[in-house]
C-alpha cells in the first residue's frame, strides 16, 4: 500500500477507539467474512447479466439520498436532528449495518438491471443459501462468532442473519425498503423490495436504476464494494466518502465544503466530519484545513477577532479504492496506534 498519512497522530480516547477496532478486524472470523463477502461482490460484478455496473464502473447513487433539496432549519454550527437529515446520515448506526446493506443493494441490484428500469423481483434467500446460491448474508462481513454453552445455543449464520434482520428493519422504518410478506409472522422480510433511495417515509416508489449519465446523480467506484471497502469503513466513514463522492466533479482537483452545506444539506455533523483523518491515512481523502478551522470543521477562536476563514478543501481520491481494503485498513491502523 501507499505510505500511511502520519499527519494525525491520535489522542488516547481515539487511540484506544482504534485499537479495539483494529482487535475486531484482526478476529479469524472477521478476516474471514470479510474475504469472503469481497469475493462474493465481485463475482457478482463480474458475471453481471445486465451492464449497469460495468458502463458507469460503479455504482450510481441519486443525489438525494446524500443531499436535500433545500437547507434543513438549524445553524451552521449544530446540525438538523437525525430526522431531518437525507438518507444516508439518517441511517448512520455506531453498531449497525443498515448504511452498509442499503450500499450493497443499490450494487446487486445494478448488476441484474438495466439503466431506466424498475428492479426485478428480489429472489436472492435472506440467509442460509443452498448450493450454488448466494444469500443477502453473503454480501456483508460480520465478526459474529459461534455461541454454542449456555441456555441459548446460536451459531454465527444465525447472528448474522439478527444484524440483516435489524438492518431491513431500520430500512423500511426510512422508507428505504418494503416488504411484500409482511403478513408472514416467521419471515416477513424474505423477498424485500428496494425502493428509491431518497427515502420519504409513506410515499417512496419502487426503485428504478438511474439513467445512465443521470444529471442528478453521482458514482460510487465499483473498488468500494469489490476491494473490500464496504466491509471495513465505519459509517461516518462512508458518509463522509459519500460526501466525498458526491461533491467531486470530474476533472475538478478539490472541492470547497462550506460548514453549512455541510451541516445542513448533507447532515455532516463535526463528529462524523472528523472521518476524514482515518479516510486520510487509508488513501482515500485529502482534506486541506484552512487556517482559523479545527480538524473537525469548527470555527477556532481568533485571537482579536478577524475574517472569517474559508472552508476546508476537500479532495476526493478514487483511486484510493483500487486498493485492497482489510490490507491498507489494518497497516494504516497499526501504524496510527503504534507507531
Amino acid at each position: 500500500m501507499s505510505r500511511v498519512d502520519l499527519s494525525w497522530i491520535p489522542a488516547e480516547p481515539d487511540r484506544l477507539r482504534l485499537v479495539d477496532r483494529l482487535e475486531r478486524l484482526y478476529k479469524p472470523s472477521m478476516e474471514v467474512s470479510v474475504g469472503d463477502a469481497m469475493r462474493n461482490l465481485r463475482t457478482l460484478a463480474r458475471t453481471a447479466p445486465r451492464a449497469t455496473i460495468k458502463i458507469n464502473d460503479g455504482v450510481r447513487v441519486r443525489n438525494e439520498f446524500v443531499c436535500l433539496t433545500a437547507p434543513a432549519e438549524g445553524s451552521d454550527r449544530r446540525g438538523p436532528a437525525p430526522a431531518d437529515r437525507p438518507p444516508a446520515t439518517r441511517i448512520m448506526g455506531r453498531k449497525g449495518v443498515a448504511l452498509r446493506l442499503l450500499l450493497t443493494a443499490l450494487f446487486e441490484v445494478q448488476t441484474r438491471t438495466d439503466a431506466g428500469k424498475q428492479a426485478g423481483p428480489n429472489t436472492r434467500p435472506l440467509s442460509h443459501a443452498g448450493a450454488g446460491q448466494v444469500a443477502w448474508t453473503d454480501l456483508f462481513a460480520s465478526g459474529a462468532e459461534d455461541a454454542l454453552d449456555g441456555r441459548t445455543a446460536m451459531t454465527r449464520q444465525d447472528k448474522h442473519r439478527r444484524h440483516l434482520t435489524k438492518a431491513l428493519d431500520a430500512l423500511g422504518r426510512h422508507g428505504l425498503v418494503t416488504f411484500p410478506h409482511r403478513s408472514d409472522a416467521r419471515n416477513k422480510q424474505r423477498e424485500f423490495e428496494l425502493l428509491v433511495e431518497d427515502g420519504q417515509p409513506g410515499s417512496n416508489v419502487p426503485y428504478t436504476v438511474p439513467a445512465y449519465r443521470d444529471r442528478n446523480t453521482f458514482v460510487l467506484p465499483t473498488g468500494l464494494f469489490t476491494r473490500g471497502w464496504i466491509s471495513v469503513l465505519t459509517d461516518a466513514e462512508l458518509a463522509f466518502l459519500l460526501m466525498a463522492a458526491f461533491m467531486h466533479k470530474p476533472g475538478q482537483e478539490a472541492f470547497w465544503l462550506p460548514a453549512g452545506v455541510r451541516l445542513r444539506m448533507l447532515g455532516i455533523g463535526p463528529e462524523t466530519y472528523e472521518a476524514h483523518r482515518t479516510l486520510q491515512a487509508f488513501g482515500l481523502v485529502r482534506v486541506t484545513h484552512q487556517q482559523g478551522r479545527s480538524p473537525n470543521g469548527r470555527l477556532a477562536p481568533i485571537a482579536g477577532g478577524g475574517q472569517q476563514p474559508l472552508p476546508d478543501m476537500v479532495q476526493f481520491l478514487p483511486e484510493g479504492l483500487d486498493q485492497e481494503a482489510y490490507g491498507t485498513v489494518t497497516e494504516a491502523i497499526d501504524q496510527l496506534v503504534y507507531h
